[in-house]
């Protein structure tokens, strides 16, 4: 099992087009289901800022930067991402390693929460 010390977080913000929201959306709900089935990848959100409807997030995780970098790397990459960014004026993206975690207690595991008490 990785450890939550071996995991990568990465947030990619974009900038939607005027007009382009239902196209995005379309976009991501396609694409979607076939990034989580790549080796590595953990899960994502998609988000949307309150203040600026233009402004989303995208971030995802992955078991380990190297699965990242597999994937981002590969072939159908670029290909798979393009309706989304046909929709994106501007973007950033972003990698963090994850050191520390906590989740709601409700859905902690045993071994979680004793290390959440230490």
């Amino acid at each position: 099992m990785v450890s939550t010390a071996d995991r990568l977080r990465v947030i990619f913000r974009l900038r939607v087009a005027d007009g382009a929201e239902d196209r995005f959306l379309a976009a991501y709900r396609q694409i979607r289901h076939r990034v989580a089935q790549v080796d590595g990848y953990l899960g994502d959100q998609l988000c949307q800022s309150e203040d600026d409807p233009a402004d989303w997030v995208i971030t995802s995780e992955w078991s380990t930067p190297a699965h990242f970098h597999a994937w981002e790397a590969g072939a159908g990459h670029r290909e798979l991402a393009a309706p989304l960014m046909a929709c994106v004026t501007a973007r950033e993206s972003l990698r963090y390693r994850v050191r520390l975690a906590t989740a709601a207690a409700a859905a902690m595991s045993s071994t979680d929460l004793l290390e959440a008490k230490s």
